[in-house]
């Protein structure tokens, strides 16, 4: 009896196998095929004309698109070459086999079309009751741009570089008047006209650094591969060129807004992301939880006037929280000073009063702001002033909007609010962790804010794709 079964290379078969047979019963490429058939996709299909050639329908590039990015493969390149050797792609691409250009250019080319399919993947996550609407939590993570940090320069930097290039075009041409001086004596009338192939290549980096200076804003720097990236300091202290972006996650890790920034600071993203979040679902949103980056007095009051319940802790909560107000260095810190709300006047740990002293508008930072200052009157005879104060009397400044902090505090330290500030870190960190690190996407393929915002929703596209994959019944058990 033979060990191994009989090697097949030259097998033939009676029926070549159809489509269906590429990939088996509950398969990715099934749901991501699915879900594309039923897309509205009539605002890609306009801006193609009757005229021409036949190109791939929008449907197939937009499968192929958003099942490579649910498993990690994004180059064009790689796409296309899975068109020949993968049969869940071959599936998709229905046997057709589009060149990377193609994808490449598709990609490109309908970066804002690519929002509005993201926004029609979260209406079918909510149609299958994936999405609970109450909650919604907001994080925000920087993505390294597809961008040299040594190409990031201020005017004068782009100066000196252009003065060099120009330089070597210079000497360039000088090379090449000579060589033609030495060919004409040498072959006379003959043609010698070539330009030399490195003076394209200068010319060409001399038009990319006079593009770069005239998107210059004064004092300001701009990258030359892409002009949109900002340097950003990332969570361990790099700092290159890069872009925030920003997630609202609802329970159940589904991804409901999807935004990228270029701004460093999260703190005025909330708004945005929020409202985008409330429009994709067409439902408005009751609580926000976000961490300490959104923390600000203006995203406080915006979310009271809004009527939402948020848990979102400021900067000096987790400090303020440990402090013991047991050792003498602390015991005088502000935090300890109690305020009342009825007196309009502050209490300190040794029991005497700081009233209400006067108003004043500081202008620390890039936005004025207005405070109230209160002042103590019996600091002069206190035992404790020298630790508490270098003046002669000790003053508290306290924000026009401190009752906000103070009470969202409050709520945070409730029993309440801290079950469910605990629900962030399991709603909205997930997706970051496995695009980030399970999938592997950590720098952009796309430049400039517009194309890298579309890559970002294709991200987040394959993601829920694959959350409503796995919500989906197993073949036969439903």
């Amino acid at each position: 009896m033979p060990k191994f079964k009989p090697l097949r290379e030259d097998q033939h078969f009676l029926l070549p196998p159809t489509l269906d047979e590429f990939v088996p019963a509950g398969h990715l490429a099934r749901v991501v095929s699915g879900i594309v058939d039923e897309m509205d996709t009539s605002d890609i299909e306009s801006k193609y004309s009757r005229l021409g050639q036949n190109t791939y329908h929008p449907k197939i590039m937009l499968k192929l698109l958003f099942y490579g990015y649910a498993i990690g493969v994004r180059s064009g390149r790689k796409i296309a070459s899975a068109c020949e050797t993968d049969t869940a792609f071959m599936y998709l691409a229905q046997m057709y086999g589009p060149d990377f250009r193609t994808i490449n250019d598709f990609r490109k080319n309908h970066s804002a079309e690519i929002g509005a399919c993201f926004t029609q993947v979260v209406r079918v996550c909510e149609s299958m009751g994936m999405v609970k609407v109450g909650t919604i939590c907001i994080d925000g993570s920087k993505l390294k741009a597809s961008a040299s940090a040594k190409r990031t320069k201020d005017e004068e930097g782009y100066r000196a570089w252009l003065a060099r290039v120009e330089a070597e075009i210079e000497k360039i041409l000088s090379e090449a008047e000579e060589t033609d001086r030495a060919e004409d004596e040498e072959y006379g009338e003959k043609r010698g006209d070539e330009l030399p192939r490195e003076l394209g290549e200068k010319e060409r980096l001399r038009e990319k650094i006079k593009e770069a200076m005239r998107g210059l804003k004064e004092g300001g720097k701009v990258n030359s591969t892409d002009p949109d990236a900002c340097f950003m300091r990332e969570r361990h202290g790099v700092i290159r060129p890069a872009y925030n972006c920003q997630l609202a996650v609802a329970e159940g890790q589904v991804i409901v807004a999807a935004e990228v920034t270029t701004c460093a600071v999260d703190s005025g993203e909330l708004a945005p992301v929020l409202e985008r979040a409330e429009e994709n679902l067409d439902q408005e949103v009751e609580t926000v939880i976000a961490d300490a980056g959104y923390g600000s007095y203006d995203n406080y009051q915006y979310l009271d006037e809004k009527g939402k319940e948020a848990y979102i802790p400021d900067r000096d909560f987790e400090r303020a929280r440990r402090r013991s107000p047991q050792e003498e260095g602390d015991r005088y810190h502000k935090d300890n000073f109690r305020y009342r709300r009825r007196e309009n006047l502050y209490i300190c740990p040794e029991g005497k009063a700081l009233p209400f002293y006067k108003r004043r508008v500081s202008d620390e930072g890039k936005v004025a702001r207005k405070q109230l200052i209160y002042r103590g009157v019996e600091c002069s005879g206190c035992p404790k002033r020298k630790l508490c104060t270098k003046q002669k009397a000790r003053t508290i400044v306290r924000e026009l909007r401190e009752e906000l902090k103070e009470d969202m505090r409050e709520r945070l330290l409730s029993e309440e609010g801290k079950r469910i500030y605990r629900k962030r870190m399991h709603t909205v960190e997930p997706p970051f962790g496995h695009l980030k690190h399970n999938l592997g996407y950590k720098t952009f393929l796309l430049r400039t804010v517009e194309k890298v915002r579309a890559e970002f929703k294709l991200m987040c596209i394959g993601y829920n794709l694959t959350k409503i994959w796995r919500c989906m019944p197993a073949e036969g058990t439903a």
